[in-house]
């Protein structure tokens, strides 16, 4: 089956990063936790009902323990040890269960060095690790043992396209999607076609997505929030807000619809619900870019003191993410270009970052970091970069005419000015989005 991947028009915006990758962890984990362990029943015995915890829970993790303590050769445990211990850092924030789950990795491929589920365990912890590089690696290993794991092209599609590889990226995915036309693969085509800058696909995609997944489960909130984002970025608030809703209505506390309907509640100018809901969120799951987003609103809401205060956090949680073996260059050199005091030492992060990471956001980051050291043609060439997919967002088309009314192109400026607002009229609160 060949699925529609049309680039000829220029439309859309994106989303932050780091989520695609994460999510690649939950996809998975759900593939392969639904195998019980074996019960050892009597003959005419009745068998004892088995408890199943939840994909990622601290109690599916405990059962998993507990059942290497009873066969610690278990090479499948350790793999599904390895997914759930993944999964939970999503669920938590504590990045310092990848080295929980690198180990349980190890363990099993130390038992059998082609055990796919661990290889592709160990690529979704790459891409967690934003080592793209060796996700790259970890993908082929697996897709030689066995090419017919849809759950192997996706590592490979999200590390093609965080190495700036994006006809590669487009090309796996195609194979992906006529090895399995199912959720995971059809939310890669909506990212692909949004970078590409098909706004109507995107939603068409990721629409076509959630109707694949089970209503309440944790592949089917993600989706359906993604969903809303889309329609968010495109400034459609009502059904962004929908959206979101639909996912609560299902999971009262999921985090990224919450987070979601927060930054709704700013478009709209209600910021003290905004703060408010954030603070909660953030008390209760502190990843940076929920703890950016406060600061944010409490920039826009003129609290200057508890703005810089979540942006100090901010560097605190990634110096803790880097200690956790995370490369987090491309995201402190945006945060610093945004907000740091030091545009050369920013500017020296945005250039190692793009060296490692080309992709069009780090052409952006790298555009933004010249245009602060007042080298505005060399933040035209990377902001013309940072637009060749032809994405429809808010962000770089801000960027691109800010850089044109410092070159004094009055024409060029106007024009990417009249495209942040038909992309998204409520773009505003300190002119930014999640990367």
């Amino acid at each position: 089956m060949a699925i529609l991947l049309p680039w000829t028009s220029a439309a859309n915006a994106r989303r932050r990063l780091l989520l695609l990758l994460l999510v690649a962890t939950l996809f998975l984990v759900v593939a392969i936790v639904g195998r019980l362990a074996h019960t050892q029943l009597a003959l005419h015995s009745r068998p004892a009902p088995v408890q199943i915890a939840a994909p990622g829970s601290a109690a599916e993790i405990a059962q998993l323990q507990a059942r290497l303590g009873r066969n610690p050769d278990n090479v499948h445990t350790y793999a599904q040890l390895g997914q759930s211990l993944l999964l939970h850092v999503r669920e938590t924030g504590d990045v310092s269960l990848y080295a929980r789950a690198e180990q349980a990795f190890l363990q099993a491929l130390q038992r059998d060095p082609a055990h796919v589920d661990a290889l592709v365990g160990r690529g979704i912890l790459a891409l967690a690790l934003h080592d793209f590089a060796g996700a790259l690696e970890w993908a082929e290993r697996a897709w030689a043992v066995n090419p017919f794991r849809a759950q192997t092209l996706g590592v490979k599609v999200d590390a093609l396209v965080e190495l700036g590889r994006y006809a590669e990226a487009v090309e796996a995915l195609q194979q992906m999607v006529d090895l399995r036309p199912d959720l995971q693969s059809y939310t890669r085509v909506s990212y692909l076609r949004e970078l590409h800058g098909e706004t109507a696909s995107a939603i068409e995609a990721m629409t076509q997505a959630a109707s694949m997944g089970v209503p309440g489960s944790e592949q089917w909130l993600w989706t359906l929030t993604q969903l809303g984002h889309l329609y968010w970025n495109s400034g459609r608030l009502v059904e962004a807000e929908t959206t979101y809703r639909q996912a609560l209505h299902l999971r009262a506390d999921y985090p990224y619809a919450l987070a979601g309907l927060a930054r709704v509640r700013a478009a709209q100018g209600d910021l003290p619900v905004a703060i408010a809901q954030m603070e909660g969120l953030v008390r209760r799951l502190p990843l940076p870019e929920f703890v950016v987003a406060l600061g944010d609103y409490y920039a826009a809401a003129g609290q200057a003191d508890q703005a810089q205060q979540q942006y100090e956090l901010v560097r605190a949680m990634q110096k803790l993410n880097a200690a956790a073996g995370m490369n987090v260059d491309l995201e402190l050199a945006a945060f610093d270009v945004e907000y740091g005091d030091d545009p050369a030492a920013a500017l020296a992060q945005a250039q190692a970052a793009y060296t490692a990471r080309p992709t069009i956001f780090a052409a952006d980051t790298l555009a933004w970091a010249y245009y602060h050291v007042g080298d505005y043609a060399a933040a035209q060439t990377y902001s013309e970069e940072a637009l060749r997919l032809g994405t429809r967002d808010a962000l770089l088309h801000f960027h691109a005419a800010q850089i044109a009314i410092a070159l004094g192109d009055e024409h060029a400026a106007r024009e990417h000015a009249e495209l942040v607002r038909a992309i998204n009229p409520h773009f505003s609160l300190r002119h930014r989005q999640d990367h």
